[in-house]
């Protein structure tokens, strides 16, 4: 308990999705939570209005930090935030302690039945539908998770503390500090190459990760993968899989099938190929919890999905649809998933890159999944944590994009670009704050329906 003893926490940077699940978990368990974050938001405002003080400006942040004893208050903060950050640099100077969170995070979990949802795509959907069939199901248990889940409005679930799913991040290595009961490994792609310099150092990663599994444990991967263990996908081969799957416009339907059992039809809320694996994925860890699988199917079927993940935000008169998707391989899904269901349908992207080391790893991969829309509209690069890299911009990528129908953006006329322009379908794309503007875009969208 060497994270969980303190009385008062600090979080450096408490609205991001990871930090604001452990500060509202925190707080439930009667600890004194405050926090700084550069900017207001949703999050920031769900939490103030659970009591918990936060701060905008560095300095109140630092004034506020010198009414509390060193000794009872833990500072938790993420590898996004610098470490010349003012507030970090007053905390090493007064001798605060100071802990990542997924240090704190695994303290938390690693004590309890852990189920740990791994892999470059896909975690937080499938944590978020795994914590749907448990709530549904009545199991005692508690999930961190990276997104907000319509269902509950929130990136927590707390339902008691016999279970625990928690998303393993590869970033940073902070999944290595998981010691899980069942490990789900969705993919590994090529990401965060920034930390891992290559595919290999990545997969090897992983593979020490694996080595963590409790004694016991299980691991359910994706079908093509090669760690021994349950596999779920589209074959036939594998212990779970999809048969029959068929797009609609809002919906995915297809049956869940094992080498012996055919457990039945489902009708899933998310739309795409990616979404229906994401909810077998879910499917084959519930069923080896040895829960009912009518009742997991009918959880299946109630799930609302999750903001910013294939979030269809208008119908009519176009249909917009904003995603979290920043990686190649993700893009690819979309892009698949768009011109399925909707065959006869144009379609326009607004894509905002999302970091200049990604965009540099990946550039070529980006492309060639871009040109797959009808039209593309880029953004401008979002810095994130990073500095600019000399050479990497959106132009660059723009350049070798294999399709005539495209342009760069600026921020202050995409609105007036996509009044203008024809697409019956447009989604936007983007890990960064292309987020904030999709509330523009649906009011414009609505205000020209005549």
């Amino acid at each position: 308990m060497k994270y969980l003893k303190y009385k008062n926490y600090f979080f450096v940077g408490i609205g991001g999705i990871g930090m604001s699940a452990l500060a509202k978990y925190l707080h439930q368990t009667d600890k004194n939570i405050f926090g700084y974050d550069k900017v207001k938001s949703a999050i920031t405002q769900q939490l103030s209005e659970t009591g918990i003080g936060i701060s905008y400006i560095i300095n109140d942040s630092v004034k506020e930090l010198q009414k509390f004893n060193p000794r009872n208050t833990l500072i938790i903060y993420t590898p996004a935030i610098s470490n010349d950050n003012k507030i970090l640099k007053y905390c090493f100077d007064k001798k605060f302690i100071l802990a990542k969170r997924a240090t704190v995070l695994s303290e938390i979990v690693n004590d309890g039945y852990c189920i740990a949802i791994s892999g470059t795509h896909g975690k937080t959907t499938i944590s978020s539908i795994l914590s749907h069939i448990l709530f549904k199901s009545n199991l005692e248990f508690t999930s961190f998770v990276g997104g907000i889940m319509n269902d509950y409005n929130s990136n927590l679930v707390i339902n008691g503390n016999k279970i625990f799913i928690v998303e393993a991040d590869e970033f940073d290595k902070s999944f290595l500090q998981l010691k899980p009961n069942i490990i789900c490994i969705n993919n590994i792609d090529a990401d965060h190459l920034d930390i891992y310099k290559n595919y290999q150092n990545l997969e090897n990663t992983f593979k020490v990760f694996v080595g963590n599994l409790k004694r016991d444990g299980i691991i359910f991967q994706n079908e093509n993968l090669g760690f021994n263990g349950y596999k779920y996908g589209l074959s036939d081969t594998s212990d779970y899989f999809i048969d029959n799957l068929v797009y609609e416009q809002n919906e995915t339907k297809f049956e869940i099938k094992s080498k012996k059992n055919n457990y039945g039809k489902v009708i899933f809320r998310m739309a795409g190929k990616h979404n229906a694996l994401n909810a077998l994925a879910a499917f084959s860890i519930a069923i080896n919890l040895n829960l009912n699988p009518k009742n997991i199917i009918s959880a299946l079927e109630s799930f609302s999905g999750i903001k910013r993940r294939f979030s269809i935000i208008t119908k009519s008169p176009k249909i917009l649809i904003d995603d979290y998707a920043h990686h190649p391989s993700e893009i690819e899904s979309i892009v698949d998933s768009v011109k399925k269901m909707y065959p006869n349908k144009s379609n326009l992207v607004v894509f905002q890159p999302h970091l200049f080391s990604r965009t540099k790893d990946f550039m070529i991969d980006f492309a060639k999944a871009l040109e797959k829309f009808d039209k593309i509209f880029l953004l401008n690069i979002y810095p994130a944590r990073e500095e600019p890299i000399h050479g990497v911009n959106s132009k660059q990528l723009l350049n070798i994009i294999a399709n005539d129908n495209k342009k760069i953006v600026s921020d202050r006329d995409l609105l007036s670009h996509l009044e203008k322009d024809d697409s019956e379908v447009i989604i936007t794309l983007g890990a960064g704050d292309i987020s904030e503007k999709v509330d523009s875009i649906k009011k414009m969208i609505i205000q020209n329906d005549i």
